[in-house]
C-alpha cells in the first residue's frame, strides 16, 4: 500500500495538543502537508511500524518539545528514528526544559503557534506541492525530448521530385491536363498549362519509374519505364 508523502512530521506530546493544533492548521493553511496524529495509539497496535513509516514518508520533523514530551516514549522513538533517518529534526521549545542531547540544533522559543510556523518556513525547504510541479514539468520535458529524439531518428525521409513536359506532336504545344499516373497508378498527377507535371515520390528513389499518360483526344501512351535521374519530356499525338 502506498503511503501519503508530507512536508512536515510533527512530533508532540498529546498533553501539548491545544498550542500545537493551531501551529499545525497554520503551516497547512501556508500549504505545506503536515502529518499529525492526534488519534491515541491503542495498546497493542504496531506504532513503531506506522510512526517509523510516517516519519520516512516526511521530508522534516518537527520536534515540539516540553515536559511532557521529555518522558514520552513515542516522542523518543519519532525523533530518534527522524535522525536515523537523516530528516532535519527542527525543535519547538514550548517551555524551558532542555532538549535531548541528540538533537543539537537550537529550538525556536516564540510561544505564539502563527508566528512559530511563520519563523519554521525558512527551514522547510520547498513545499511537496511546488516539488511535484517541477517534478512534472522536468518528466514532461524529458518525455518531450525524448519524443522529438525518436522523432527525428524514425521520421521517413522527405519525398524526392520528378518532372517533365509533355507537348503535342504535332504542333509541339504544350499540352495541359494530361493524366501522368506512376508506380501502376498508385500515384498520380497533371501538367498545368505549360505541359508540366510534378510528382513528389516517397523514398527510397527507385531504380527505375513507371509512367504511363493519358488525355482524351489524344493517341494513350504506352507505359514506359525511364530511370528517375533526370526529368522525363515526350509528347502525345492527337487523335484524327
Amino acid at each position: 500500500m502506498l503511503f501519503p508523502r508530507y512536508d512536515v512530521f510533527i512530533s508532540y506530546s498529546r498533553q501539548d495538543t491545544a498550542v500545537v493544533q493551531p501551529f499545525v492548521e497554520e503551516l497547512r493553511r501556508r500549504g505545506y502537508t503536515v502529518f499529525f496524529d492526534t488519534q491515541s495509539i491503542v495498546v497493542g497496535d504496531p506504532w513503531k511500524q506506522r510512526l517509523a513509516r510516517a516519519v520516512r514518508s516526511s521530508r522534516v520533523c518537527i520536534l515540539c518539545w516540553s515536559q511532557h514530551t521529555r518522558d514520552s516514549e513515542f516522542v523518543a522513538f519519532e525523533y530518534s528514528r527522524a535522525e536515523a533517518l537523516r530528516r532535519p529534526v527542527l525543535p519547538w521549545l514550548l517551555d524551558s526544559t532542555p532538549l535531548p542531547s541528540m538533537v543539537e540544533l537550537q529550538g525556536i522559543l516564540q510561544s505564539d503557534p502563527a508566528k512559530a510556523a511563520a519563523l519554521f518556513v525558512p527551514h522547510l525547504g520547498l513545499k511537496l506541492s511546488i516539488r511535484r510541479t517541477l517534478q512534472f514539468c522536468l518528466l514532461f520535458l524529458l518525455l518531450l525530448t525524448s519524443a522529438l529524439a525518436y522523432w527525428r531518428t524514425h521520421r521517413p525521409p522527405p519525398p524526392w521530385e520528378f518532372t517533365g513536359r509533355v507537348t503535342d506532336s504535332v504542333t509541339n504545344l504544350p499540352i495541359p491536363g494530361v493524366q501522368v499516373a506512376a508506380e501502376d497508378h498508385h500515384f498520380t498527377t497533371y501538367t498545368d498549362s505549360d505541359g508540366r507535371y510534378v510528382f513528389h515520390l516517397p523514398q527510397p528513389k527507385p531504380k527505375y519509374l513507371h509512367l504511363v499518360f493519358a488525355k482524351q483526344g489524344y493517341k494513350g501512351e504506352e507505359p514506359v519505364t525511364i530511370p528517375p535521374d533526370r526529368p522525363f519530356n515526350t509528347d502525345m499525338t492527337p487523335l484524327k
